[in-house]
């Protein structure tokens, strides 16, 4: 029986932030009773076809603490038929202003015990410009009630390259971190990306963001701050303090397996990729039809594993091991990759080490001049 991680798709929101360009859906509140419905039903049609232990479960959006905690106790219940290990880590995302104490009791009386904190900024008035709807007391005040209803285990994530950001700004988020104390924070780099607000108002001229280079510097502030109190870079964007990495993710950065509920969610089992439609009308109508929304499906071939093995544990502060990549593919990367190494190496993009290829402070600041040449 093959091990995976469970993710759970919950793509309503009370307001989609400008940034936003995953599937999720504001003022949508009258199909959710018909969407966690059909997300009960695909559940039940996998566990027909496959027989799977889930050792990992997270649920994220969207914003999943927008709806009302039942419908998350009634996908949770459908799940639980599946083999659960005992010692699971259980996350599910939160907003700052849709979180009360009758649905953390819930969350945690099913057993979740990591919740991810979406908080980007502390600063109002990038808050504002960015299209959350809560200030910094709200934030400070559900973090109080997470940690008052005894879920010790919660990861704060943050953004870098927001709009009204400078020095000051990002020394005060550091400052109220270090008071709040998180086990563990992401902390990402805004990309633009086609279809949000922000993208058109780039286009315009009308969206300030900094240079490339200072936003590295910036990270580079960032990691070393963090670094101070015990929260350290394990993944490209994500810090932890010893022992509270998430599971979950990490399943993903070290290609193994997981399985997608819901809309738009991607799955990854013996060798073959599939995702979900994004379409809640199609997904609607697939699961009435007793067939799983599944849009794409590809076989994985060991070429193929071999470079996303590469790029996704590279993706990691502690890189590839040597002897594990040998282990997994029967040849060693130096045999059939050395020279595009041996370039990079001279270009200081890797810490020097015998037993694994990891990148540096530079390598990782420049990650995708590495993937693209050892593609090519």
């Amino acid at each position: 029986m093959e091990k995976v991680g469970a993710y759970i798709h919950i793509p309503f929101c009370e307001k989609k932030c400008y940034y936003c360009d995953f599937c999720a859906f504001e003022n949508l509140e009258n199909r959710i009773d018909t969407y966690v419905n059909d997300l009960i039903k695909e559940i039940k049609l996998c566990r027909k076809r496959m027989s799977l232990e889930i050792d990992s479960i997270y649920i994220g959006g969207g914003t999943p603490s927008y709806i009302d905690p039942v419908y998350i106790k009634q996908i949770y219940k459908q799940l639980s038929f599946f083999k659960i290990d005992d010692d699971i880590e259980f996350t599910i995302e939160v907003n700052p202003n849709t979180i009360d104490k009758n649905k953390l009791k819930i969350y945690k009386e099913i057993g979740i015990n990591r919740i991810s904190i979406g908080v980007e900024s502390f600063n109002e008035k990038i808050l504002k410009a960015i299209g959350r709807n809560y200030n910094k007391e709200i934030v400070l005040n559900d973090i109080d009630l997470i940690k008052n209803f005894g879920f010790k285990n919660f990861s704060i994530d943050m953004m870098l390259n927001l709009p009204l950001e400078n020095k000051k700004t990002i020394d005060e988020d550091l400052k109220i971190l270090k008071k709040i104390n998180p086990n563990h924070v992401s902390w990402y780099t805004l990309i633009i990306e086609k279809g949000t607000r922000f993208n058109t108002l780039l286009k315009k001229g009308k969206l300030k963001l900094s240079d490339d280079d200072l936003v590295v510097d910036r990270f580079d502030y960032v990691i070393k701050e963090l670094e101070k109190i015990g929260i350290k870079r394990y993944e490209i964007s994500n810090f932890s303090k010893k022992n509270y990495e998430s599971k979950h993710n990490l399943k993903y950065w070290n290609l193994e397996g997981y399985i997608g509920f819901g809309l738009n969610s991607a799955s990854y089992i013996s060798n073959r990729r599939f995702q979900n439609t994004a379409s809640i009308y199609k997904y609607h109508k697939l699961i009435e039809e007793n067939k799983l929304p599944i849009e794409t499906n590809e076989f994985i071939d060991k070429n193929t594993s071999i470079y996303e093995y590469i790029i996704l544990k590279l993706r990691k502060v502690e890189g590839l091991s040597y002897k594990s990549f040998k282990e997994k593919f029967d040849f060693d990367i130096r045999d059939k990759f050395n020279d595009v190494i041996e370039k990079y190496k001279n270009y200081k993009f890797f810490v020097d080490d015998e037993d694994r290829l990891r990148f540096s402070k530079k390598g990782f600041n420049l990650s995708n001049m590495f993937f693209v040449d050892i593609i090519s």
